[in-house]
C-alpha cells in the first residue's frame, strides 16, 4: 500500500483542496474544525482515492470510535459541528467522502455529476476505511452513525459488519423514495430502462450543475436558517466539493439497493443492534418506509423526531438535540 506521502505526491497535479491541515480539509469562519488526529487520501481500486479524516474525542472517558457515514452530496466539512458534539460525548470520529462526491475521486469525466453504478462501490468504501484506518489505528469499540443514503449503504453492508460494529444509528434512512411525481416503483424502473439504453450519465432530476444559491424558503432539508446558510456558504466557497442532481445511474443503483435491504433474505442477516431515527416531517426520503423496515428487523428499533426535516443533525436545536440524545443513549447502552 502506498504511503500517505506518496499518495499526496501522486495527486499534486490535481489538488482537491487548498486549505486546512496539510491541504486536505477546508475551514472557514463560522465552521471551526474539531480537534484533528489525521487526514489524507486512501488509494482504492483503479487508482481512485477516498478522502478521510480522524478527529479526537474532547472528553474522558474515551468511549470508542464512531464511523460517520454522510449522505449524497455531503462532505466532511459539513459535518464539523456534529463531529465536535460526538467528541464531547467521548468518541473519536472517523469520516470520509464517498467515491463520486466531495473530495474523493469522481466517477465521471464531468465532476458535477453525482454518479454511481452500484452500492457495491460504497460498500467497498466502508471496507477500505475499516481495513486501512479504523482497525489498525482507532480505539474500539466501533459504532456506525449514518445519514440518508449513507444509512442505505450501512444497511447494504450490514451483514458483513457484525464482527466489527457494536451498534448502528441510522438517521433519516433512505430505504424508500420520498414524494415524487411518479410512484416509487416506477422511479426505479424508469431509471433502469434508461441505464439499459446507455443514458446512465444524464441527470435524473434537479440541475446538472451544483446550485449553492437555492433559497432557504424552498429547501426540504432543514428548518434552521443559520445552519442552512453555513452549508450554502461552504458550497459557494468550494463548489468543487459539491454535485448537481443525481444521475440516472445513481437513482438506478439506489433503487436496487433499496429493494435489496428491504428483502427478508438480506435484513435477516443484519445482527448488529440498530436504531432508526426517523424525521417526522421528512420530504426527501420515505419516513414510513424507515419505520416499516425497523419494525421487521429483529435487531432494530426506531424513534421519531416529530416535526423534523430530513437533515436531523443540520436541524434547529429543538430537533437536533433530540437526535443527539438518542445517539448518545443508544451507544451508551452498549
Amino acid at each position: 500500500m502506498a504511503s500517505q506521502a506518496e499518495l499526496r505526491h501522486r495527486h499534486e497535479e490535481r489538488p482537491l483542496l487548498d486549505a486546512g491541515p496539510e491541504g486536505v480539509l477546508f475551514q472557514m469562519d463560522g465552521n471551526p474544525m474539531p480537534p484533528l488526529i489525521d487526514a489524507g487520501h486512501l488509494q482504492v481500486e483503479d487508482d481512485q482515492h477516498i478522502r478521510y479524516a480522524r478527529f479526537a474525542a474532547r472528553k474522558a472517558p474515551k468511549r470508542g470510535t464512531i464511523v460517520l457515514l454522510s449522505g449524497r452530496n455531503e462532505t466532511i466539512e459539513k459535518l464539523f459541528e456534529t463531529i465536535n458534539d460526538l467528541g464531547g460525548f467521548g468518541f473519536d470520529v472517523v469520516t470520509f467522502d464517498w467515491r463520486g462526491q466531495g473530495g474523493s475521486s469522481r466517477l465521471l469525466r464531468n465532476p458535477n455529476k453525482g454518479y454511481l453504478d452500484s452500492f457495491d462501490t460504497w460498500r467497498d468504501d466502508i471496507e477500505a476505511i475499516f481495513r486501512q484506518v479504523v482497525l489498525p489505528d482507532c480505539r474500539g469499540p466501533y459504532y456506525l452513525l449514518a445519514h440518508s443514503s449513507g444509512a442505505l449503504a450501512a444497511l447494504y453492508a450490514g451483514p458483513n459488519l457484525l464482527t466489527r460494529v457494536s451498534r448502528m444509528v441510522l438517521l433519516s434512512p433512505f430505504v424508500g423514495f420520498g414524494p415524487l411525481p411518479l410512484p416509487p416503483n416506477w422511479v426505479g424502473r424508469i431509471a433502469h430502462w434508461l441505464v439499459a439504453l446507455g443514458l446512465g450519465s444524464i441527470t435524473m432530476w434537479g440541475k446538472a450543475k451544483p446550485d449553492a444559491a437555492k433559497p432557504f424558503v424552498t429547501n426540504r432539508l432543514t428548518s434552521d436558517a443559520a445552519r442552512y446558510a453555513r452549508n450554502r456558504k461552504i458550497a459557494e466557497e468550494r463548489p468543487d466539493l459539491t454535485l448537481g442532481g443525481p444521475t440516472v445511474a445513481w437513482v438506478d443503483a439506489a433503487a436496487r439497493a433499496i429493494a435489496r435491504v428491504n428483502a427478508p433474505s438480506h435484513y435477516s442477516h443484519i445482527k448488529t443492534p440498530t436504531l432508526f431515527v426517523i424525521a417526522g416531517s421528512d420530504r426527501v426520503v420515505s419516513a414510513p418506509a424507515g419505520a416499516r423496515l425497523a419494525g421487521v428487523m429483529r435487531s432494530a428499533a426506531s424513534v421519531t423526531v416529530d416535526g423534523a426535516k430530513h437533515e436531523l443533525l443540520q436541524e434547529a436545536d429543538l430537533f437536533r438535540e433530540q437526535a443527539l440524545a438518542a445517539i448518545d443513549a443508544f451507544f451508551r447502552d452498549d
